[in-house]
């Protein structure tokens, strides 16, 4: 017979809260590094976690299938992506495309505000001494803002997804290194170009920016695994 409506309404907001708080903690968790790729998540330990069924974990796991951030496999479980290193080199190929046309779009229309905001994240990813995490989600902000500015939500989506599935990998190369290889200077004409409204020299510098960086981790990855 089911719930009495109002009930039923009730479960399902809950049941819709656990799902989103656990996709945005494990796409968190892959993103930061602190789960790898290749590693394994079990349902029954995330549900325990979540003090919940698993249910709303195979809800989760799904929309992090779905953004490239897991690999799920009837009757075995699911896995965080593991990237060849060609794969890795052709997503950063079809990055610097896609938001090499994002910046062209999205420069001119900056204004002052996000300009500052842009300005910010440069200096925070110029620290010598910080955070990755804070480093890599300085440089997130830093590139969404110019792209948001375009106005074209289905090419900021899909950027997004591109990304996110391998951010995780960039986490691990970036901790390597001690910072992204030349990425300071980068962001800084990025930033002067945004300053001059030029998006077509922003658009130049971001294509070379993602393919130094697409042949770097892919090298990394090639070479470590």
């Amino acid at each position: 017979m089911g719930f009495p409506a109002p009930y039923a309404q009730g479960a399902t907001q809950l049941y819709r809260r656990i799902t989103d708080a656990m996709v945005e903690w494990l796409r968190h968790e892959i993103i930061s590094g602190r789960v790898r790729p290749g590693q394994w998540l079990r349902q029954e330990d995330l549900a325990a976690r979540f003090e919940t069924s698993t249910m709303p974990v195979r809800e989760a796991l799904r929309a992090l299938q779905a953004e490239g951030l897991v690999t799920v496999y009837p009757h075995r479980g699911a896995v965080v992506t593991a990237l060849t290193a060609d794969e890795i080199l052709e997503v950063y190929e079809i990055r610097a495309t896609l938001e090499a046309m994002a910046a062209e779009l999205g420069v001119p229309g900056l204004d002052s505000s996000q300009l500052e905001e842009l300005s910010r994240c440069v200096d925070v990813m110029e620290q010598a001494e910080i955070d990755v995490v804070a480093l890599i989600d300085a440089n997130r902000r830093f590139h969404s803002i110019i792209y948001e500015a375009s106005g074209r939500k289905r090419l900021c989506d899909l950027i997004v997804t591109l990304r996110n599935s391998t951010q995780h990998y960039l986490h691990t190369f970036v901790t390597l290194l001690g910072r992204m290889p030349d990425a300071n200077a980068e962001h800084r004409q990025i930033l002067g170009a945004c300053r001059a409204r030029d998006g077509k020299l922003a658009s130049e510098v971001l294509r070379r920016h993602h393919a130094q960086v697409g042949h770097d981790l892919s090298e990394y990855v090639r070479k470590y695994g």
